[in-house]
């Protein structure tokens, strides 16, 4: 199966309206919870990520669900 290219939009800060945004650095140890265990099942959870303005230094998290 062939990895599709990640599409990025270009991106602002929602408090400054900056550009210079460091974007999708992993976020260690911060892990989102999808769907919780259950007795026939594990939980399924994805990594944190970070994008933090360089202007006025705003952190924001987000997750990447994939298909």
């Amino acid at each position: 199966m062939e990895k599709q290219k990640e599409r990025r939009r270009r991106r602002r800060c929602p408090s400054c309206g900056g550009e210079k945004i460091t974007r999708g650095r992993v976020v260690e140890g911060v892990r989102v919870k999808l769907v919780p265990p259950t007795e026939l099942s594990e939980e399924v959870s994805v990594p944190a990520y970070s994008d933090v303005c360089g202007e006025c230094g705003l952190v924001t998290m987000f997750v990447r669900i994939a298909d």
